[in-house]
């Protein structure tokens, strides 16, 4: 388990040095995934040992959930306050978020059976 967690590991932090070296407004973990999935490609993906180690990392994953839960107990009063505001602002901003994403995959599924549009 030691090595395959050393390689996520590892590609994680080079995709930290990877966005810190260029500036990259992307997030290093982030990169850092995308470059795993570029060497899981590359190798065929088939690795018994990543998976474990994977299987095990995501078995743990709730445990990224607490922060979040703490900071809504501890921001409670603030909730209680600005709770319709928020939650207003978030129900418009996904809505005005799903009419954009509409627009888009219309305007990109309608050039795309166009005749003339090539492939």
């Amino acid at each position: 388990m030691l090595p395959s967690l050393t390689v996520i590991i590892g590609f994680q932090l080079a995709g930290a040095f990877v966005q810190q070296f260029l500036s990259l407004p992307i997030p290093g973990a982030v990169i850092g995934m995308i470059l795993f999935f570029i060497y899981l490609c590359i190798t065929g993906g088939k690795n018994d040992n990543l998976m474990a180690t994977g299987s095990q990392l995501l078995s743990h994953l709730p445990l990224l959930f607490i922060p979040a839960g703490v900071g809504i107990l501890a921001y409670t009063s603030e909730l209680k306050e600005h709770g319709i505001a928020i939650l207003a602002s978030l129900i418009i901003g996904s809505l005005i978020a799903f009419i954009i994403t509409l627009f888009i995959f219309k305007k990109l599924t309608s050039n795309a059976n166009q005749p003339d549009s090539k492939p």
